[in-house]
């Protein structure tokens, strides 16, 4: 299982999302130094409380964030 989950915004609405989606949720990205985010994960049940979160948000969050693949 992924320890981390990163998000690649392809415009303004994205990176307003993310924002948004740090101050709800209280994670911080690492530092990667782009503009991927990359938030760790713990537990089994964050996958769907960060969809959850998501759609919350912004119901069209998909188009306008990239989920990059987990190395």
């Amino acid at each position: 299982m992924a320890t981390t989950i990163t998000f690649v915004p392809q415009d303004d609405e994205g990176e307003r999302i993310l924002d948004e989606f740090e101050q709800q949720t209280s994670l911080e990205p690492e530092d990667g130094g782009d503009a991927a985010r990359t938030y760790p994960l713990e537990g089994d049940d964050h996958r769907i409380e960060i969809i959850e979160t998501l759609d919350e948000i912004d119901a069209e969050w998909t188009q306008h964030l990239a989920l990059e693949s987990p190395a």
